[in-house]
């Protein structure tokens, strides 16, 4: 690790304390007894105006009477003292900082301008920063606790990294004790150092083998990305807990599309795309962590068996597991014929598999239906379940450790990766658990956190294959670029007319400027026609009564010409008005919305759902970071309800999904290309055709980013 940027801040070889304090229970005091505690090797320096000793180490009057320059500034002050006796510590030589103190961007604009000017002085010195705002953090492996917490007694080092935006994260996760730790990183403001930069660190960090995240944000997705793919690289998994990820916490754009996406989807393609694993709450992260950290090899796929001795516990792992979206697949025929020998007379080869009462007591039997689940070609991991809660009576533990037993031993024979896990959390008999822990088999607790975390790790590796697809990018066009760069506001035609320089299916349309151009041109077109309001400041049209669909005739065409000029003058007197559009009708079809929205801090993204009048009434969408594949873009269409109905739901004509996929990746590549210059993309609806039939674009309306917005 020699030569990491952050090496004197997460394994410093000295450490002063300013603020230290001779007084039990004082901040400055808990640091340097920590620092006692779990044996830190190297030189420690309290600083103290009048103190001669902390904790029975000599303390120092002041920086400038260090014997030598300390690596590390452990820094026990006030917000207000922090600064200056930063610049008295990089000016020594001290090369990092921990920072505890709170004051700073969380609190106001004061606080916001003392963080601006740490910011300033880490990017004028280098200085390596963790805080403000936190628990500071601790090298569990090396022994250097640069903590304001005490660290607990129970806390034994291991192969898991902790890091946390919240200080509670780390204080809950240090005292779980369902696994070691190696780092306890309390992340705070992040103000220099933010989760990126950790996880770079941990990615040649011998003694780390997950990354546990608690986190609020990420500021640079880039960063982050680097930082994942390094992990992955390494061979360590990363989980993570994105906490404020509610729908209210998403900004909407002006188009429909941005009302359909939330951070929530965001994040979720995120991190499926960096090839971390997403959980939803503190249950899930940790026995997401206990299995990535135990797993011995990826499944290959999303198909997972479970095994378990009760009837009752098999219906429920059905309900479990199609509420979170586990994949229970069929088995072979061959696999049904191995376990059909195996079980009793009257068992029943499914998945899950009901072992039977006569397991418990046949270990052969059990051992024989573990192999010929784990020999299915759908089956990409086993979970063998049974409820070890810690309270279990010893003759009953005793029975129960016979199963543990048997699938400890068969583990490493086995083609797949095999997990047991108890259907009640709370604690695993030891009894049990010792076999398992022994053998390294993953032991996991409660139906739902376990199974959400398997189907997790399976979907896991089969979604970062399909996100590392090679996208081709999209050629920007410098004359729409500098269209979309003046701010001003698109017409529904030009935004087709853009869009059909990149071979997206638009309607056929011409704009008129009086009742009588307009008649001629459904004449041009045919019958049936729509007429449409044509404004820059009228991005919705019909809410000004600037729209009439379904007309059969010259005369319909120019009486609705006159009365949606009527209408849009008395409720939108002011708007700039260049005519009425007259456009071909698209009766026949699937309504779907295509759209692209601006998703700080990660850019553009794509979402595709039920389109039309009923789009956020229905909400039925999903989400995608742009540019996508067409195999991407297939999946997407799939996950929704729609894409359902497209494929041919209960016999129903199967939709063009082909051209919508194209329409789909092609907007994606669009969005990512004119990214900076365009807030949102919507089209909706798209009509889509019968198989083989295409798809058109109804309606459409771009947004472009304001002028000047960065």
């Amino acid at each position: 690790m020699n030569g990491h940027p952050l090496q004197a801040l997460m394994a410093p070889r000295s450490i002063v304390v300013l603020g230290a304090s001779p007084r039990d229970g004082a901040l400055g005091n808990t640091v340097v007894r920590n620092l006692i505690d779990l044996g830190f090797s190297g030189p420690i320096y309290p600083v103290h105006p009048n103190a001669q000793e902390v904790c029975g180490i000599r303390a120092y009057a002041d920086i400038a009477a260090l014997p030598q320059a300390a690596e590390c500034a452990v820094v026990c002050l006030s917000a207000d003292k922090v600064i200056p006796a930063l610049e008295e510590a990089t000016a020594s030589g001290v090369r990092a900082a921990v920072i505890f103190a709170s004051g700073f961007a969380e609190a106001g604009a004061e606080g916001r301008d003392r963080q601006a000017r740490l910011e300033a002085l880490a990017m004028r010195t280098g200085l390596k920063v963790c805080g403000p705002n936190s628990l500071g953090l601790a090298n569990i492996s090396r022994g250097a606790p640069l903590y304001s917490a005490v660290v607990p007694e129970t806390l034994r080092a291991g192969d898991v990294a902790v890091l946390s935006h919240s200080g509670s994260g780390c204080i809950v996760l240090s005292n779980i004790g369902r696994f070691g730790v190696s780092h306890l990183v309390s992340i705070g403001n992040g103000a220099v150092v933010d989760v990126d930069q950790y996880l770079d660190y941990l990615a040649d960090d011998e003694a780390t083998r997950v990354a546990a995240l608690f986190i609020e944000t990420i500021r640079n997705p880039a960063a982050f990305a680097a930082a994942a793919a390094r992990m992955k690289a390494a061979g360590k998994a990363v989980v993570a807990l994105k906490v404020g990820r509610s729908e209210k916490g998403a900004a909407a754009t002006a188009a429909h599309t941005g009302s359909l996406s939330g951070a929530n989807a965001v994040y979720e393609d995120f991190f499926k795309s960096c090839g971390v694993v997403s959980v939803e709450d503190i249950d899930e992260l940790v026995e997401s962590v206990v299995l990535m950290r135990a797993i011995k090899a990826r499944p290959q796929g999303s198909g997972v068996a479970v095994l378990n001795v009760s009837g009752g516990e098999i219906a429920l792992t059905c309900d479990v597991a199609q509420r979170v979206g586990v994949d229970l697949p069929d088995l072979s025929p061959e696999t049904k014929r191995r376990l059909s020998e195996a079980l009793p007379s009257f068992g029943h080869a499914s998945n899950p598999l009901d072992v039977t009462g006569v397991a418990v007591f046949d270990m052969r039997m059990y051992g024989a239906c573990i192999e010929a689940l784990a020999a299915d070609p759908a089956i990409s991991i086993v979970a063998a379940s049974q409820d070890c809660p810690a309270g279990l009576g010893s003759q009953q533990a005793e029975i129960y450790r016979q199963m543990a037993i048997t699938v400890a031993s068969l583990a490493p024979t086995l083609p797949k990766p095999i997990v047991f896990y108890s259907n009640v959390a709370g604690g695993i008999h030891p009894r049990v658990a010792e076999p398992l822990d022994a053998a390294g088999v993953p032991l996991l607790q409660g139906a739902r956190a376990s199974l959400l975390a398997i189907g997790r790790l399976c979907k896991n590796s089969v979604a970062t294959q399909a996100a590392a697809e090679r996208v081709e990018p999209c050629a920007v066009k410098d004359a729409w670029r500098r269209r979309f760069a003046t701010g001003a506001p698109m017409t529904e035609r030009e935004t087709k007319l853009f869009l059909a320089e990149y071979g997206l299916p638009i309607t056929r349309e011409e704009c008129a400027a009086s009742a009588e151009e307009a008649g001629a041109v459904a004449e041009r077109l045919s019958y049936p026609v729509v007429l449409k309001i044509e404004s820059p400041d009228l991005p919705h049209k019909s809410d000004v009564g600037g729209v009439k669909i379904d007309l059969r005739s010259r005369e319909e065409v120019e009486r609705a010409y006159a009365e949606i000029m009527a209408s849009v003058a008395r409720l939108a007197p002011s708007a700039r008005i260049n005519g009425v559009l007259v456009q071909e009708m698209i009766s026949a079809g699937t309504e779907v919305i295509v759209g692209a929205t601006r998703e700080s801090p990660f850019g553009m993204a794509v979402v595709v759902g039920a389109g039309g009048v009923l789009v956020e009434l229905l909400r039925d969408s999903a989400l995608a970071l742009a540019p996508i594949s067409a195999a991407r873009a297939e999946d997407l269409i799939a996950s929704t309800r729609v894409g359902a109905l497209l494929a041919g739901y209960r016999g129903a004509p199967a939709g063009d999904i082909r051209a919508l996929v194209r329409v789909v990746s092609t907007l994606s590549a669009i969005a990512a290309a004119y990214g900076d210059v365009i807030d949102a993309i919507d089209l909706n609806p798209i009509s889509v055709g019968q198989a083989g039939k295409g798809v058109r674009i109804v309606d459409a309306l771009l947004v472009p980013r304001a002028a000047g917005s960065q």
